[in-house]
């Protein structure tokens, strides 16, 4: 059984709080500008960054204490200061407004945790222990970050340009199948998406769709006259 529902969250341009202006919710920080939130962060003092941060106009600064109703125009909260009873308050008023609420360190008192992440957008690989094992994870994290190279996102990404012609190019669901997975494989394609070679891209994707388009035709002429 599940202690937690799997799940990316879209919050691009989506106002979220952060409770705490420290090396912690820095981090957390990061995560969220990354994502794209609106960002407040409320905190009595705040790192270097968070002024360049505000200073550059990505996220809104509220010098202070915690007040429950900024709440009110939030999608989600994240409580990261150093002081339990305040991440705990801020954990409660979240649950009285039915509003996610992660806690750092202390994962029995959020309702969602965030994972350790491997970044190859768009391909993003989120790995969790529920908080039982963070050791186990960062070590897993670390095999994963050499197992997958850096250019998986661009592939991924160039991929995704092509989804509406092989639909419509490709009839059969098994045609399609087979194209992604001699596009995904093919090393021409990698090297060429890897120095930067638009033209020799084009010519291994029109190859591609060629040769197996050549391949389906073939494949749909052979049943009909077994039909």
């Amino acid at each position: 059984m599940l202690d937690y529902l799997p799940m990316f969250c879209q919050i691009r341009d989506k106002t979220c709080l952060l409770v705490g202006g420290g090396k912690v919710a820095e981090r957390k920080a990061h995560l969220l500008l990354d994502a794209g939130a609106r960002l407040l962060v409320n905190a009595r003092e705040f790192t270097a960054q968070f002024q360049i941060w505000e200073d550059a106009g990505q996220v809104t600064l509220i010098r202070g204490e915690f007040e429950p109703h900024w709440l009110d125009f939030c999608w989600l909260v994240i409580a990261a200061t150093n002081d339990a009873a305040v991440n705990g308050y801020v954990s409660d008023c979240a649950t009285e407004r039915r509003i996610f609420c992660n806690v750092v360190d202390e994962p029995q008192q959020a309702s969602f945790i965030t994972p350790s992440v491997i970044d190859r957008s768009p391909v993003v690989i989120a790995i969790s222990s529920g908080g039982n094992a963070p050791v186990l994870v960062r070590l897993l994290r670390e095999k994963l970050e050499r197992l997958l190279p850096m250019h998986l996102g661009r592939l991924a990404a160039y991929g995704g340009t092509l989804r509406q012609r092989v639909k419509q190019h490709f009839h059969h669901l098994a045609a399609r199948r087979h194209f992604w997975e001699q596009f995904f494989t093919s090393e021409s394609l990698t090297e060429s998406l890897i120095s930067q070679d638009r033209q020799q891209v084009d010519r291994v994707t029109e190859t591609l769709f060629s040769e197996l388009s050549q391949a389906d035709t073939n494949k749909t002429d052979s049943r009909s006259l077994t039909d």
